[in-house]
């Protein structure tokens, strides 16, 4: 007689197990996480996406104004450069009263009268477009914040050949500058927009 047939093999229980469920549970942990993670990862991108576009759309207003800016009839009159008069004329006579623009009052005027007042800042709701003299991750608040930075060329020859310096309200804009615009992070580290000619 067949030792099979005499002893056979008991049924196997396809009933999950403790260890089964436990699995499966952990498994189902590890999906919600990476799913969670990922939609907060997608939302702070699209935050940084969007605080360029507000970059962007600022350095499309000024190259757009830059040529304009040193017509007697440019729009945004705290923003208007001077125009170099001929060789031995005189300047004209309410530029030679008043002293030139500055920064300070061009970007008081542009968040008022044109379309940078409808932007905002992505990383604070309800909190309108602002712009920081630098981008600093000690400072998390700066995200979002646009930074103005001032290029200078230096004479040539020099082993620097150029000088970047915040681009503060004191700064005057009666002449064409070379600015470099950067928006900040959501750690607040400086992400680099554009260098144009204002």
């Amino acid at each position: 007689m067949n030792s099979t047939q005499a002893h056979p093999n008991p049924p196997v229980s396809t009933q999950p197990t403790l260890m089964d469920w436990l699995f499966l549970l952990s498994c189902v942990l590890a999906l919600a996480l990476v799913a969670w993670f990922g939609k907060m990862a997608y939302t702070e991108a699209t935050k940084t996406e969007t605080a360029k576009r507000n970059g962007e759309a600022v350095v499309t207003w000024m190259q757009e104004a830059t040529a304009g800016r040193f017509e007697a009839d440019f729009g945004v009159a705290a923003c208007a450069g001077s125009a170099t008069p001929p060789a031995g004329a005189a300047p004209a006579a309410d530029k030679a009263a008043g002293a030139p623009n500055t920064w300070g009052g061009c970007l008081d005027a542009i968040l008022v009268q044109t379309t940078m007042k409808t932007l905002d800042n992505p990383f604070r709701e309800g909190i309108a477009l602002d712009f920081a003299p630098a981008c600093n991750p000690d400072d998390r608040s700066l995200a979002g914040n646009i930074v103005m930075e001032k290029i200078t060329a230096t004479p040539p020859g020099s082993a620097v050949p150029t000088v970047i310096t915040p681009l503060t309200p004191d700064v005057a804009i009666d002449q064409k500058i070379q600015v470099r615009l950067s928006v900040c992070d959501k750690g607040a580290y400086a992400v680099k927009v554009a260098e144009f000619e204002f």
